[in-house]
Parts: C-alpha cells; sequence; structure tokens
C-alpha cells in the first residue's frame, strides 16, 4: 500500500505543469502495475539524498587524550628530577675536592708550628758540625748521623731546604743582609748564605738569609756614584 502511495505521489509531481483544474477521468489512470514497481522504487533508490553538513568547532576537535597529558606531566617531573640530580652532584664534587684542599692545609699547618720550633735545634746541629776539624771523628759522625736523620724526618712531612748560594736573589725567599762587591758572582747575585731558610710546599716557612753580589768592585763604585749623582739632582 505504502508503494502505491509512493508511486501515485512521483506520476503526480510529474504532473505538475499540467493545469491544476484538470479532472482525472478514473482512478485506473493513475494506478500503477505490479510490473512497474520494481522500476519506480530504483528510480527513488537513485535520487540524491542531501544531509546537511554540521559544522565541528575547533574546541570540539582537539580532543586531549589524558593518557598523554599524564605522559607530559611525568616527563616534565623526569627533567627536573634529573636537572636537581646534576646540580647535586656538581655540588658534591666541589665540596669532596674543597674539604680535600682544608685537610691538606690543616696537616701542612699543624705540622708547620712543630716544624718551625725544630729548625733552631737543626742549625745549632748544623752550626757545630761546621766548627769541627777532624770529620773521621766517631763524636763527629754520630752528630752528622743525628743531623742526616733529622732532615730525613722532617723531608717527609714536606720541609725543603731553599737554595741560595750562587742562585738569583729572590725576594720572595731570600733576606738580603748586605751587599759586597765580587768578581766572582755577578750583581744580584747570592755570593754566601748565612742561615739556610725552608719551604713547607708552596709555602715559604723561613727566608734564607743571605749576601747579594753588588758584582766586581769597579762596577759597584760606579754604580754608587750613578747612585749619589740621581740622588743629589732629585735633591735639587
Amino acid at each position: 500500500m505504502i508503494v502505491a502511495q509512493a508511486l501515485y505521489m512521483k506520476k503526480t509531481n510529474d504532473k505538475e505543469e499540467a493545469p491544476v483544474n484538470e479532472e482525472v477521468d478514473t482512478v485506473e489512470e493513475n494506478a500503477v502495475d505490479a510490473d512497474e514497481v520494481p522500476e519506480v522504487i530504483a528510480e527513488l533508490l537513485e535520487d540524491e539524498v542531501h544531509i546537511p553538513e554540521i559544522e565541528v568547532s575547533d574546541a570540539e576537535e582537539e580532543v586531549v587524550d589524558p593518557v598523554e597529558a599524564e605522559l607530559a606531566v611525568l616527563k616534565a617531573e623526569r627533567d627536573a628530577l634529573k636537572d636537581q640530580a646534576l646540580r647535586a652532584r656538581a655540588e658534591f664534587d666541589n665540596y669532596r675536592k674543597r674539604m680535600a684542599r682544608e685537610t691538606d692545609r690543616i696537616r701542612k699547618t699543624a705540622a708547620e708550628g712543630l716544624i718551625r720550633d725544630l729548625l733552631p735545634t737543626l742549625d745549632h746541629l748544623e752550626l757545630a758540625l761546621g766548627h769541627v776539624e777532624d770529620k773521621s771523628d766517631d763524636f763527629a759522625q754520630g752528630v752528622e748521623l743525628i743531623v742526616k736523620q733529622f732532615i730525613d724526618v722532617l723531608s717527609d712531612k714536606g720541609l725543603e731546604p731553599i737554595p741560595a748560594k750562587g742562585e738569583p736573589f729572590d725576594p720572595n725567599v731570600h733576606e738580603a743582609l748586605t751587599h759586597q762587591p765580587s768578581e766572582e758572582y755577578p750583581a744580584d747575585m747570592v755570593m754566601e748564605e748565612f742561615k739556610r731558610g725552608y719551604r713547607l710546599g708552596e709555602f715559604t716557612l723561613r727566608p734564607s738569609q743571605v749576601v747579594v753580589s753588588s758584582g766586581p768592585a769597579e762596577a759597584a763604585e760606579s754604580q754608587k756614584e750613578d747612585a749619589e749623582v740621581s740622588a743629589s739632582d732629585t735633591t735639587d
């Protein structure tokens, strides 16, 4: 029944150009044969069905995946923890190096006072050996052995003698007691050592007390005259 009504409406639409007031003689003219039904249905199916498009906003299109959002948060936390770990490791390395330097300094400083107090005793022993005429004497050899053992023990603690005689004068490690002319040593060279100096590591524990050469006598006298002339010119 429904198919017959549809066929009837189709034929009615095909006759829209005809006059509206035209009378229909019989119902059979608008009737549809049973053989024509499949063809009419096929024509109805071939007609295009227009479906209105629905616009979707950008907010509806950008749907955030909760898994991806949680993953992004975890990655940010991981990067922050990694940065903190690197900073902590660097700070610990700096702390370890600083403590090693401080420990070494304390060890050297602790030995410094004791070694400084022992140096006069070492000076007296070396001075006594210097006045011994017979080095083959048993007593002299015994004192010399004690001095050697004394120096070895202090050397193990980092004590080193400062080179002086024959070296260029260095005010950082040498203390000039006087200047003397010398034909053997050029000017500003250490020609004699009165008291040996020592360093403890890089620290000068005691400077060497020395006599510095002013060069040959003629050159020394010329330098002295030049110095006097320069001083008088400055006074004038």
